[in-house]
């Protein structure tokens, strides 16, 4: 199965393509608010780099959030025109649990934690087989530490930029992975969301909707 991954929820984005279980190539591109510009060139040079065309593609695979509106807006709605327009199968991956399969190999509980903004953070426990044992939600860091019983991996841009302050709250109990690793990845996009699409876990291209968790600036 050819599938294609997306991941937007952050300002840096990647896009990717996997043979199944097989990670064919991966671009990643670290250029803050402009994925409405770079996001399609750069699915079409994966895709050239790679001999194939969209008509090749089997499924696509995108991150739904939590994370920025207008980055998860772009993503989202590029898998959506894709499947439409191509007959392909889609699966929306939440971007926490993207995150938190980077830290498996560690053995312990996972906290995923990225930054919300305005002190705050969006936030959820897995377990070391990638279960949610807690649904995402958004609260400030110190209170996320104060439900911390014990030893955690904690993986995300909310990990890195309150990383002082888990250190001082949790202690032993709190892991942290390397910087490359706190960025959720459009090749782990795909391998969960293959999961998903054999599992009988598809998408509608019409009703995929982004997670965003809290309401936008203008809805508020």
């Amino acid at each position: 199965m050819k599938i294609l991954g997306i991941e937007t929820s952050t300002f840096s984005g990647s896009v990717s393509l996997c043979d199944d279980d097989t990670i064919l190539c991966e671009y990643v591109f670290n250029t803050g608010p402009r994925h409405n510009e770079v996001l399609i060139p750069t699915i079409e040079r994966l895709l050239s780099d790679c001999g194939l065309g969209k008509d090749d593609l089997e499924a696509v695979c995108v991150s739904v959030g939590p994370g920025s509106f207008t980055s998860l807006r772009i993503g989202v709605s590029t898998a959506k025109t894709l499947c439409y327009s191509l007959g392909t199968d889609l699966a929306g991956v939440p971007s926490l649990e993207i995150l938190a399969s980077n830290a498996l190999w560690c053995g312990d509980d996972v906290c995923v934690m990225t930054d919300a903004g305005r002190g705050e953070v969006f936030f959820s426990f897995y377990d070391l087989k990638s279960t949610e044992m807690t649904p995402a939600e958004i609260a400030t860091p110190e209170s996320v530490c104060a439900g911390v019983r014990r030893k955690t991996v904690f993986v995300g841009s909310g990990a890195l930029l309150h990383e002082n302050l888990i250190r001082d709250a949790v202690g032993e109990r709190s892991v942290f992975l390397p910087a490359d690793l706190n960025t959720p990845r459009a090749s782990g996009c795909a391998l969960l969301g293959r999961k998903k699409i054999l599992s009988g876990q598809k998408d509608d291209p019409f009703t995929l909707t982004p997670f965003y968790l809290r309401r936008s600036a203008a809805e508020r």
